[in-house]
Order: structure tokens, then C-alpha cells, then sequence
């Protein structure tokens, strides 16, 4: 279902989902070339490009200065700015070291197991705790309580927000629900 590329140049992390494509409303520029690593290599050396869609034998190559590594609030195996297409191979730089996953069919619906499966079907693992802490030296914050590596559940926030916790602290905040989302990291 997915795969990983490290463009050797540049040494970036990207993550790569098959059969997906960039909405037309997010590309920022169509070329035509000979692989996805191509693609991807135009991708890392245009100002602003995050994302790459390519597709086999047409050759074609979708840049876009959108994230869809994001999960968050979309449709049962549909990353927010993706729509289903055959034969088309979606890449996104990571910034962080962890990113969000939803459950299959809705949010906070994921046991441990199926949280671990996951990040193994996004071609992943599921992040540790010391993963997170690391994003969040990074400037990442996400209000959604998701599983870690440890069997806890929790988010990291770089400021107090009342819409999201009671209480702050500038390591993890735990939730204790029995299902939930999961942190996935890269191999």
C-alpha cells in the first residue's frame, strides 16, 4: 500500500501512498518525466514543492506546494488532499518525525493492534513516545490523542489551548480513551 523514498541528493524523507493523485486544485505545476524518482528529484528542486504525483507509463508529474501527509478529518482511507487514481504514486516531504493516522473508518476507532497495522500498512512504524517529544522540539503540535509504541496514547501542543486540553506541559499529554488514533514514523 506504501512505500518509502529517500531522494539520495537532497537526503530528504518522503512518504509515498499508491493510487492517489493530487487534486487539480493543488498542482502547481505539470511536467513530464521518465520515473517517480525523477519527479521527485524536479519536486526538491522547485521552490516550495512539497509533493509529487506521478504516473507510469504516461510519464506524467504533478508538483504541489501542499501537504497531504495530513490525515486529519477525511474519508475512510482518503488522505485530504488526494483523490483515487489508478496507477498514479503520491510522494510527500516529511517534516517531522511522526505523523497522524486515522482509523479506517473513523477517528479515535483504532485499538493498539490495529493502531500497530496501521502504521505497517503506510509501509511505517508506530512512533514512540520520545518520537513525539522529538517532533514537538520541532515546532510539531497536534491536538488528537493517538497511540505510541509504549501502549499509551497521547499529543504534544507548543502552547495552552482550552479548546484542546485542561492542563499544559511541554512534554506529553496523556489521554487514557480505549481506542484512538496512532503517531506513525518512518523506518
Amino acid at each position: 500500500m506504501a512505500m518509502v523514498v529517500c531522494f539520495a541528493a537532497q537526503n530528504l524523507k518522503h512518504k509515498a501512498r499508491k493510487n492517489y493523485k493530487l487534486k487539480a486544485g493543488y498542482i502547481s505545476e505539470e511536467i513530464g518525466t521518465a520515473s517517480y524518482a525523477q519527479c521527485l528529484a524536479y519536486c526538491s528542486t522547485r521552490q516550495g514543492c512539497i509533493s509529487a504525483s506521478y504516473k507510469s507509463p504516461s510519464e506524467n508529474c504533478l508538483l504541489s506546494e501542499y501537504d497531504t501527509i495530513d490525515d486529519h478529518w477525511v474519508s475512510p482511507g482518503v488522505p485530504r488532499g488526494l483523490e483515487y487514481a489508478a496507477g498514479w504514486t503520491t510522494m510527500t516531504r516529511i517534516r517531522y518525525p511522526v505523523f497522524h493516522v486515522l482509523g479506517h473508518y473513523q477517528r479515535y476507532s483504532m485499538t493498539f493492534a490495529q493502531a500497530q497495522q496501521q502504521c505497517i500498512d503506510y509501509g511505517t512504524t508506530i512512533a514512540t513516545p520520545s518520537d513525539l517529544l522529538e517532533a514537538r522540539s520541532m515546532g510539531y503540535e497536534y491536538c488528537c490523542c493517538c497511540w505510541m509504541s509504549d501502549e499509551t496514547k497521547g499529543f504534544v501542543l507548543q502552547t495552552y489551548n482550552p479548546h484542546c486540553f485542561s492542563s499544559f506541559n511541554e512534554g506529553i499529554l496523556y489521554c487514557g480513551w480505549g481506542t484512538g488514533d496512532v503517531w506513525c514514523k518512518l523506518k
